[in-house]
Formats: structure tokens, sequence, C-alpha cells
């Protein structure tokens, strides 16, 4: 059967309509859009109106539409050759959708056999009720729970049996029965037994009457007797506890008083002794002091090797050739070893040159037959002052070598004189800021050790020295513990005396010295068997008086005889019929035993295979018990899951597997029942939620599928699927 077109004035739709298709519809809308009202609107036209729901939460007023209109809906629909158009009206204000209808669609001819009760039925072959439990979905609805309709209908496929009684139905009439006659302590049978056991009793007594009447006389007088020797004993333990709590009233207020007198004595023999925090105090100044003390120390230590230390850089200074030279010292004598180079004569040069050109222009007058006696002369000048110049220059040269040399080795030597005298001058620095820090902190011992004289001689003025602050500090931490230590016990005893004179017995109180009678029984004995004699007493006048009354009301015995007679007759008759109730349901439950063995592995193993599918093969086991509990088991688990134990999105998977299970079971393949989602698929993530749209795919080829949604990514993951038909509310 598939669904071809919904028109409804249901809840917020107001005349709406849905035109749907084979294979899967897929109907987006947002929250609060109509969904659910859709699903509850189809399945109020294949199966009607519930009529004795009542609350504002029933489905005629929970739905009655917003726009004040009258409840109506159609819905076209087409099974097999079929084709009918179903009209459910509102025609009475207290009938709502009571006006039914189903015609062959495009004509007026109504179909034949379709009634308003057992339209659902015909057309799907199953009831509301089993209808509701496997092909109508929702996230709210996914779980599955126990129907007298849905288990008569899965013991019908898995047995091949009848679909007209179920085991819980039959078992619970069984029950009942039985449980009229008789249930732990409750029904026929006890009532009779204990009716019988009373008659019996009550024979007995008659019998014994006279005698239990004179044992209650004397357990009544023995009774008095005991209870007026356990209160006279009373009195005397209530007078000696009496005593006793003024003796310890009378002994506190003397150990307060000596307490207090004690702390007086203390506090008076030092007046001026501070409290512990103010010795906290002073203790820490102590400490501190030490550790600055402490570190003067390290300061002058670390002064006297500062000023070795700059005693010895100052003593290589000293020792080095160039002391005690400057700077200007030290320029003088690098000028001096510069000084010692001769420079170069460019006058010797230019006129060797020009002896030279002579030279040539004596050659140029020989080859002219000019007479060079004059060129000759200048000549051999020239020559002279060439050689003459070429040795100077060469002794300059080598001057200036050794000059160089000299030069390099004085800066050397200057470089180190310069940092003998800089390490001498830093050494300096850093003793005199060493002594400085030593001189500092030496101060301020002195002064914190006069600031913490001034604050400890006033309760201990024999201190002169931190040695003597701290033996000070011990011993008056000493005292002020002792001083505290008698403060709190003189109070806690004033307030124990306080306590104690509240707690005084009320009334006159007896002589704290008087020797009082002490009873052999202990007080909490006589305070435990005081009640029991008086409930003795008590109980035996009430039997006494219940024994008159009895005497009193009972008839002839021959009149009791004969009504246990008639009352031991119908409880061997309620007995028998018992026994064959049991026996019944033992065989019932032997039988379900045999029946539950083989449709719940039948029914575990489909749904298995589809929660498999659905959580990518992480769960390959599901238990499936008759109640309709549920556990899941993956392979690498040695023991299986409880619901309880999934996440929400891995429970909703496994209830949707059972459920999809069920619809493979329970629905008749023949007619092709669609299956109703809504929002089913909400707690799913990306991947579980494309192996069950998958798995909804491959189902919409055998049965139309409605899959509501609010989300967009069903829509988003099928776009490209065909057979999908998606609508958008």
């Amino acid at each position: 059967m598939r669904i071809d077109k919904m028109t409804a004035t249901f809840g917020k739709l107001n005349n709406a309509s849905l035109e749907l298709q084979p294979g899967l519809n897929l109907i987006y809308a947002p929250n609060e859009s109509g969904k659910s009202t859709w699903c509850a609107f189809l399945r109020t036209m294949l199966y009607g109106l519930p009529t004795r729901e009542r609350g504002l939460l029933a489905d005629k007023n929970r739905y009655a539409p917003w726009s004040g209109a009258a409840m109506r809906g159609s819905m076209e629909l087409t099974a097999g050759d079929l084709r009918c158009t179903v009209v459910r009206d509102t025609l009475r204000a207290n009938a709502p959708m009571g006006e039914f209808s189903c015609t062959y669609t495009g004509t007026a001819d109504p179909v034949a056999h379709m009634t308003a009760q057992e339209l659902g039925e015909n057309l799907l072959g199953i009831s509301r009720e089993v209808f509701v439990r496997s092909a109508f979905i929702g996230q709210s609805g996914l779980t599955l729970d126990q129907d007298a309709d849905l288990e008569r209908r899965i013991s019908a496929l898995v047995t091949s049996g009848e679909e007209d009684v179920a085991f819980s139905q039959v078992y619970e009439r069984l029950k009942k029965q039985r449980n009229l006659r008789k249930h732990n302590k409750t029904g026929q049978i006890p009532q009779l037994e204990e009716e019988i056991a009373q008659l019996r009793d009550t024979l007995v007594w008659l019998q014994e009457q006279h005698r239990q009447e004179t044992l209650a006389r004397e357990q009544l007088q023995q009774y008095e007797r005991q209870a007026e020797e356990i209160q006279l004993r009373l009195e005397q333990w209530e007078a000696l506890h009496k005593q006793d709590a003024l003796r310890q009233y009378l002994h506190a207020q003397r150990q307060q008083a000596d307490a207090a007198q004690h702390a007086n004595k203390l506090q008076k023999a030092h007046p001026t002794l501070p409290d512990m925090t103010e010795l906290g105090r002073l203790e820490g100044m102590a400490s501190a002091l030490d550790q600055t003390l402490a570190a003067a120390e390290a300061a002058g230590e670390e002064a006297v090797e500062k000023q070795t230390a700059a005693t010895q850089s100052r003593g290589h200074w000293h020792q080095h050739p160039l002391y005690p030279a400057d700077e200007a010292h030290l320029a003088a004598q690098r000028s001096a070893i510069t000084a010692a180079v001769r420079p170069f004569s460019v006058w010797l040069t230019l006129l060797a040159l020009l002896l030279g050109g002579g030279t040539g222009a004596l050659v140029w007058l020989w080859q002219h037959s000019i007479p060079v006696g004059a060129g000759a002369g200048a000549a051999i000048a020239a020559l002279t002052l060439l050689i003459y110049n070429s040795i100077r220059r060469r002794k300059n040269r080598i001057a200036a070598q050794d000059a160089e040399a000299k030069l390099a080795a004085f800066d050397r030597e200057v470089d180190a004189y310069l940092r003998l005298q800089q390490q001498a001058e830093d050494a300096c620095s850093e003793a005199e800021r060493a002594a400085a820090a030593a001189h500092t902190l030496h101060r301020s011992c002195r002064e914190g050790l006069l600031q913490l004289l001034g604050r400890v001689q006033p309760f201990a003025p024999e201190t002169t020295n931190l040695t003597n602050v701290r033996a000070a500090l011990d011993n008056a931490v000493r005292l002020r513990r002792q001083i505290d230590e008698a403060n709190h016990t003189a109070q806690e005893l004033q307030m124990h005396c306080q306590m104690l004179h509240r707690h005084l017995p009320s009334g006159t109180l007896p002589d704290a010295e008087a020797v009082l009678p002490r009873p052999a029984t202990t007080y909490e004995q006589l305070r435990d068997a005081l009640p029991r004699a008086i409930a003795g007493v008590q109980a035996a006048r009430s039997q006494l008086d219940t024994l008159a009354g009895q005497l009193q009301a009972m008839g002839e015995r021959d009149v009791l005889e004969s009504r246990l007679q008639e009352k031991e007759f119908a409880l061997a008759q309620l007995q028998s019929e018992y026994d064959a109730l049991s026996a019944a349901m033992a065989a019932l439950e032997t039988a379900d035993q045999t029946l539950q063995n083989r449709f719940s592995p039948a029914l575990g193993q489909r749904a298995a295979e589809i929660f498999s599918g659905l959580t990518n093969g992480k769960y390959d086991r599901v238990l499936f018990r008759r109640d309709f509990s549920l556990s899941a088991q993956s392979e690498g688990d040695t023991v299986p899951r409880e619901l309880p134990l999934l996440s929400q999105g891995a429970a909703d998977q496994l209830y949707l597997a059972v459920r999809l299970a069920v619809c493979d079971m329970v629905l008749p393949k023949e007619n092709a029942v669609p299956i109703i989602l809504d929002d089913a698929l909400a707690n799913f993530d990306e991947t579980r939620m494309a192996a069950a749209l998958d798995w909804l795919v491959e189902e919409s080829r055998k049965r139309q599928i409605l899959l509501f949604t609010c989300q967009k990514r069903e829509g988003e993951y099928l776009k490209d699927h065909g057979g999908v038909h998606r609508l958008t509310l």
C-alpha cells in the first residue's frame, strides 16, 4: 500500500496538502512546522480518532484545528489494484472525525467492507497497536514496549499459530483467577484458613478458658508486685543520681576556682608578657636579624677578599716596567720611536733626474759632433747622486722596519700595562663597594638589634644581645603558653560548671555527704524492666477482660463445630481449584518458554543485521527478550551491553534497528505497509545517519517510506540518490 495524497485540517494544519510518491519521501520542515501533526493525522486517517482518551493530551483536544474550523481530512491511497479516497469529517462537535467514507478515487462509489474502525486493518493487515509499535517511528517513540497485539503477531509469524490469544493475556487471566483464591497471604484460601484456625482456637480456648482466667489473675498479681518493687528501686537510684550530680557540680566548682586562681597567679607574675601574636612577631624579627647578621658576616668576608684582590692587582700594575707612566708619557715615548726613521729626500731625486737629463743631452751632442766637456761633468755628478740616494733609501727602509718592530712591541707592552691598570682600578672599585655593603649590613644589624631589644627588654630586662633575645623569647613563649593554657582550662571548667548547674535535677536535692541505699540491680536493668512489668499488668488485665467478653459472646460448642465443618469443605474445594490453575499456568509457561526460544533469536538476529549496518559493523549481536528489553554486543566484548550503558545515539540506533526488524518480520509483505519516521535520525552522527539512509533507500524499493526531518543533512546526503522524493513543508 502507498499513500498518494493527504489533505488535512488538523491541529496547526489548515486545509494543507501533501503529495507523496512511491519509494522514499524525504520531508524537510523546521521544528514546529507540522511534521508530527502530519504523522498523527496519517495515523488518525487509517485507524480513526481514539474516543476513550481524556485530558488535554488526548488527540481530539491536542490536534483540534487552530483556525477553529472542524477537524477533517482526506487521503488518497493505492493498495494493489485498488485506488481509493478516504474522508473523515466532523459533523458533531462531540464526535470529531466521526463521519467516514471510503470511495474509489474519482468516483462516488463506496468501497465494500471498508469501515471507519477496520480501515487500517483491512488495508495494512495489522491492528492499530501493531502499526504504532512497528512501522510508526518517531524520535520520542523509538522505544519498543510490550503489547498483546504485537506479541500475538510475532508469535503467529514465528510459530505459524493463531493470533486470537496472546500468552500474556491468557497467563494474566489464569493468574488473576489463582490470585483470587490465594496470593501470598491474601485471597479466599488464606481467609478461610484463618477463619478455620480461629474456630479451632476458639474451641480450644473454650476448653481452657477457666484455667487461663486463673493463670491470668495470678500473673496480674505477680506483675503488680514486680512493678511496685521496680518503682521503689528506681526511686532509690534517682536519689543516688541526684546526689552524684550534686557531687559532680561541687567538685567542678572547686576545680574551676583552683584553675582561676592558678591563671591569675601566672598573669600577675608576668604582667608585661606579650601575647602569642606579638611573640610570634618578635621571633620573626629575631629570625630576620639572624639572617641579616649572617649576610653581614658574609659581606665582611667578601669585602676582605675584594680588598686582597685589589692589593694584588695594584702590585701587578706597579711591577710593570712602564709604571708609573701616564698617557702623556706613553705618547712621548711612542713619538720618539717614530722619529728615528729618516725621511726619503725628494730633492736629491730631482737633482739626479736633472743630471740624468744632462747625460742624455751629452750623448746627443756627441753623436752630432758637438763638444762634450761640460756634459761629461754633469753626467758624472748625476750618477754619483743616484748611487748615494739609492744607498740612503736602503738604510732608511731598514731603519723603518726596525722602528716598526720596536713600535709594535711598545704598543703590546702599553696594552698590557693599561689592562693591568684597568684591572687594578676595577678591583679597587669592587673592594670599595663590598666594604660599603658590609658596613650597611652591620649598621642594619645594630639598628635591628636595638629595635628588638627595645621590645624584648620590657619583659626580659636582662637581655643585651641576640643570644639573650633568643633565650628570652623561648622562655616568654613557654610562659605565655602556660598562662593561655591555664586561662583556657579555667574557662572550660567554668563552662562545665554552668552546664552541670543547668542539668542539676529539679526539686529537693539530697545531702551530698549522706549515705543512701544502693540497689543490687542496675538502674538500666530496672528502667528496662519497668515497662515490661507495666505492660504485663496491662496485658493481664486486658486478657481477663477479653476472656470475660468472649465467654459472653461465644455461642454453643455444637454451633462452632458445624461452622468449622462447612469452612473446611469450602477450603478443600478452593484448594483443588488453586492446584488446577497452578498446573495450567505451569504448562502455559513451559509452552511460552518454547515459543520464546524460537522467536527471540530470530528477531534478535534480524535486528543485529540491521544494527550492524547502522553502526558500520561495530555491533554484531542483539539480544531480544520476551519483555522487549534489549542489549547489544560488539565483536570484541565478552559480555553484552545493556541498553542504559549505550550512548543516546547508539541507543536510538539500536531501537531503530529493532523497530525495522519488527517491521521486516511483523508487517505483512503482501500489503507493503508504509513506514513513517518522524525525526528518528536526530541523534545519529553523520556516518551512522548515512548508513541508516542507505538502508531506508534500499527498503523503499519494497515499500513506501515517509521520513520527516528538521535537519537538512539528510537531503544533502540523498540529493544524488535515485528514487528519493524530496519535499519541503
